[in-house]
């Protein structure tokens, strides 16, 4: 077994999860995992966001309904938080951070699974 980390296989899954991850973090949901430090930087953040809706308005009619779900999931997951840090900068942080954690724990997992993987349970938005 290998000390070095866990890479996903490039894929479109892996590129949404990966512009998520930015977004959370310059969103100050989530420390920034070189530094480990928690640090808002809005307009990274909303750069994010639209290259996701870019993505999405660019890929219509061509996603899986696995790919589709996903990508809808994260554009509004971060849409709203962007809305809701916007609206309350100063924001409750242990509840944010822990929401941070709780997605990030999130994004972990669904780059670990096969990004063909049924996701019946899953709602769409």
């Amino acid at each position: 077994m290998s000390d070095e980390p866990y890479v996903p296989e490039a894929s479109f899954s892996s590129l949404v999860l990966m512009l998520s991850s930015s977004a959370w973090v310059t969103l100050g949901k989530i420390a920034d995992p070189v530094s480990g430090e928690v640090q808002k930087d809005l307009r990274s953040a909303k750069l994010s966001i639209d290259t996701l809706i870019m993505l999405r308005e660019k890929t219509s009619g061509r996603l899986d309904e696995d790919e589709k779900k996903l990508l809808n999931v994260m554009i509004n997951d971060l849409q709203a938080n962007y809305a809701e840090t916007v609206l309350n900068p100063e924001g409750d942080a242990g509840a944010a951070e822990q929401t941070g954690k709780d997605t990030a724990d999130t994004e972990k997992q669904e780059a670990q699974k096969n990004p063909k993987q049924d996701t019946e349970n899953s709602e769409e938005v």
